[in-house]
């Protein structure tokens, strides 16, 4: 009869801790899946904010205090008019996502190349007239939007890119890629609708990425 009731006893214990063993783990799940669209609650917790979607609230600047936040994963910033970004933005080297679509960002940041685990940028709606070189160092990207940017040519750097898998250059005033991007053996799709590419060229880029889909 001992024997069992220490059996028992030894039992409920072991469910116990393994109970309270799930609930840190737990409460990081919600918190990781949480996004925050006010930079003053996130800030009353910043180490514990993942996800911040500030879009649509007419920023000029990128506001004081987001880049402390430096647990950040996604940064979502549509539809405002932000002509620049901060170098503290280096500062963000957890960042997985950046969305500025639809701002008026014409460059960015030397830091900005610090964001070595970036895999999912987008810059379109700009006007930003150019890759920018620091982009083309953050060899983690995965997804990169470039469309209605008015841009009008490709660095060669661009190539770097060996992980891209998805690259929208759309509406912009293209008619060459440099031979490098035949390093891309990832990319699955590409669009280059309504550029100004020839025939030729376009043959050209068909023979650098075989096994990618190209919507001109």
């Amino acid at each position: 009869m001992k024997k069992s009731l220490i059996i028992i006893v030894s039992i409920c214990l072991i469910n116990i801790l393994q109970l309270k063993a799930s609930e840190p783990q737990d409460n990081a799940v919600k918190d990781e899946n949480k996004e925050y669209t006010s930079l003053d609650t996130a800030l009353m917790n910043p180490e514990r904010v993942y996800i911040l979607n500030l879009s649509f609230k007419d920023l000029k600047t990128l506001p004081e205090g987001v880049t402390s936040l430096t647990n950040l994963r996604e940064l979502v910033l549509m539809g405002n008019e932000i002509t620049k970004l901060p170098e503290s933005i280096g500062n963000l080297t957890n960042l997985k996502k950046l969305d500025l679509f639809n701002n008026k960002v014409k460059s960015l940041p030397k830091s900005f190349d610090k964001l070595q685990n970036l895999e999912i940028l987008d810059i379109s709606e700009n006007g930003i007239g150019k890759i920018p070189e620091e982009v083309c160092k953050i060899t983690t990207l995965k997804r990169l939007i470039l469309s209605y940017d008015d841009i009008k040519s490709v660095p060669n750097s661009f190539g770097n890119l060996v992980n891209l898998e998805y690259c929208d250059l759309m509406e912009n005033d293209l008619s060459k890629l440099p031979d490098d991007i035949s390093n891309m053996v990832k990319l699955k799709d590409i669009n280059l609708k309504r550029n100004k590419f020839s025939n030729k060229e376009k043959e050209k880029i068909i023979g650098l990425l075989p096994h990618t889909k190209i919507n001109w």
